[in-house]
């Protein structure tokens, strides 16, 4: 397995996210389509894949929301990878991408009741802070930072 940097624009990428998106949706219900415009890959986001062969078996990404922060976005493990500590591994890759470019935090949004995930951003020093304004009085997100 190796792992490839790339852009918000690879094939690849967005197979996975469809498959993120999918499994939300099955889990939730479509009362997540009112987060759609959140998580559009319309704005440029670094992505790291996991590669085994020649498919894309998890993914996770940043995007820039100033000078000194980004924000974690889009980490999926398909589910016979789970539980190997991917998710830490390439997000903790990112987080040396984003830090030799210069950056001071990262932020995180996620849902509350996604405790694998809050979990996991635990594990990698994130705190829970009040909600980002974009999410302020959203009842069912959760906001994290880091500091690096």
């Amino acid at each position: 397995m190796k792992t490839i940097i790339t852009d918000e624009k690879d094939e690849r990428f967005h197979k996975l996210v469809r498959e993120l998106d999918n499994g939300y949706y099955q889990r939730i219900g479509e009362g997540l389509s009112k987060y759609d415009k959140y998580n559009s890959l319309e704005t440029p986001h670094v992505v790291i894949l996991l590669m085994d062969s020649n498919e894309g078996v998890a993914c996770a990404s940043y995007r820039v929301l100033n000078k000194n922060s980004v924000e974690f976005k889009r980490v999926y493990v398909k589910k016979e990878y789970r539980r190997k500590g991917i998710a830490f591994k390439l997000i903790k890759k990112l987080e040396l991408d984003a830090i030799e470019k210069g950056f001071k935090q990262s932020y995180i949004i996620t849902g509350k009741n996604n405790t694998s995930a809050i979990r996991l951003y635990e594990k990698l020093n994130y705190h829970i802070i009040p909600n980002v304004e974009e999410f302020k009085d959203d009842k069912i997100v959760l906001s994290m930072k880091k500091d690096f």
